[in-house]
């Protein structure tokens, strides 16, 4: 997206797109082997030879086409204009990356941007050797407290205020070396980024003789200096929906403020709904009426260092087996990954799954974990608040994930999701059809502010027991706007395109 005004001298943009074609960097000649591939793998060879990294759409450029490059002296510019085969790409160097983009006339949808004062950044993250996308990375101003989620497609999409075109923004992702980036990359559009494994040196990997459960202890004790002792106000984007194999049967999204107490506080987080839409699917609803505990007390509920477990409960903890695993790297810090399961002699229904926890400073990064399915048909009144009286409805999973992000030297609740599947089959038939039915929700934080903040008056509380797609709400057609969301997954997109959706406008009562 480009910045306001960019578009206004076109004579100005050529200019400076000649004198950064004449910085000396394109004129100087590097030795290239031969290459025989892919375009891809082409122009990873090249920079890495110059030492530089290529940032570009790669809807613009074919990157399975079939290349060869004959062994010589060449410029930058030379190689790339060889390699792409194509005189209209431009090229620009923003620091150690260069860009490649196409001119493109201005949209009347862009103007309409650029006279909001935004700067609207997208992209999709990738493994630089694969090349598959890299689902939930996440994506976050350096210095504010700005940040989005990449959706399941590595999609992202994040609004930015002009005042902050100077910073920069950080690409993260479990595993992998966080790339930081001028703004100015994405000024061009859709950018594809590509993030490198992170390597961890070989004295790192050694498996000590060292008991998870004190690592579990340690982070347990640091809470106070690595988490919020104060109330925040996090402005957050929450999704939840209802999915079966047919098709879409609802979807609910929502801005909301949470008011949140600190981690040691007693008291319940509060909740202030900002914006909402509700879109529902008349043709899947058939006379299924099933409203499953999801929504926002869950979302509140899986911080996790605020609200401990039974897997994080010192008095509980022999209800489980820990062992460490392994060792993973997230935003750069080394992380001690701790597997936990219920003992096999407990067979009321626990959880299992993996803890991520910094192995300098204890703080719990990242959590992945779900209700044993060997027990979990034992809960299932825990899940389901409503239904038809003619349904049978067991769950068969409950998958969640908790992450973290640290900011200012505190870490704050960055992304929660959460995936729950049923089998539904309706009663008194001789032939039982089973049906499954997917929910999901997740809820990611967007801004964080810690100046001036204060409880929410209690006539703007939105009461979160309740059951959220049943929320009475005034449809805003200006729904998204400045508010940073996680993008619609593919699928979801086209399922949304198909059917007869119907956008609810309702008064509040």
């Amino acid at each position: 997206m480009k910045f306001p005004g960019l578009w206004i001298c076109c004579f100005f943009f050529y200019s400076s797109l000649t004198r950064a074609e004449e910085d000396p960097v394109w004129q100087q000649k590097i030795p290239l082997p031969a290459i025989k591939g892919t375009t891809y793998e082409a122009l990873n060879q090249i920079g890495e030879a110059a030492g530089l990294f290529f940032i570009y759409d790669s809807q613009l450029i074919d990157n399975d086409r079939k290349v060869k490059l004959d062994a010589g002296n060449y410029t930058l510019k030379d190689a790339i204009r060889t390699v792409t085969r194509d005189e209209k790409l431009q090229i620009r160097l923003i620091g150690k990356h260069i860009l490649l983009y196409k001119l493109s006339p201005v949209s009347p949808e862009k103007e309409e941007k650029t006279k909001e004062d935004l700067l609207i950044i997208e992209g999709t993250v990738r493994d630089k050797i694969t090349r598959e996308v890299l689902s939930h990375s996440s994506i976050s101003l350096s210095e504010s407290g700005i940040g989005s989620i990449a959706n399941s497609d590595g999609k992202f999409q994040l609004k930015i205020p002009d005042s902050l075109r100077s910073e920069s923004v950080c690409i993260s992702c479990m595993g992998y070396q966080p790339q930081i980036l001028p703004l100015s990359l994405f000024e061009e559009g859709n950018t594809d980024i590509y993030l490198n494994i992170q390597v961890i040196p070989i004295p790192e990997v050694i498996v000590h003789l060292i008991n998870p459960r004190k690592i579990i202890h340690d982070m347990l004790e640091k809470r106070k200096s690595n988490y919020q002792d104060k109330p925040v106000v996090l402005t957050t984007f929450y999704r939840e929906g209802v999915a079966r194999k047919k098709g879409i049967v609802n979807l609910t999204e929502a801005v909301f403020k949470i008011y949140k107490q600190p981690y040691h506080s007693n008291y319940s987080d509060q909740v202030k709904l900002l914006k909402m839409r509700r879109i529902t699917n008349y043709s899947e609803s058939d006379s299924i009426v099933l409203r499953i505990k999801a929504g926002i007390e869950s979302s509140l509920l899986l911080d996790l260092v605020k609200n401990l477990p039974d897997f994080l409960t010192p008095e509980d903890e022999n209800l489980y087996n820990f062992s460490k695993i392994d060792v993973s790297t997230i935003d750069s810090h080394l992380a001690h990954v701790i597997a936990f399961e219920q003992k096999p002699e407990i067979n009321t229904p626990l959880f299992r799954g993996e803890l991520y926890i910094d192995a300098e400073n204890s703080a719990l990064l990242n959590a992945r974990f779900e209700f044993n399915p060997r027990y979990i048909r034992k809960i299932k009144e825990d899940f389901v608040v409503k239904r038809s009286r003619n349904l049978d409805i067991e769950p068969r999973s409950a998958v969640y994930s908790v992450s973290y992000k640290e900011w200012n030297g505190k870490y704050y609740l960055n992304h929660i999701r959460g995936e729950l599947e049923f089998e539904i089959k309706k009663k008194k038939r001789f032939l039982q059809r089973t049906n499954t039915l997917t929910i999901r929700f997740e809820m990611a934080t967007c801004q964080i502010d810690t100046i001036l903040v204060k409880p929410f008056p209690g006539k703007e509380r939105i009461p979160v027991h309740k059951i959220f797609s049943e929320t009475n709400f005034s449809y805003d057609p200006d729904f998204w706007k400045d508010f940073n969301i996680i993008l619609p997954e593919e699928n979801l997109s086209e399922a949304l395109s198909r059917i007869a959706a119907k956008i609810e406008e309702l008064i509040d009562e």
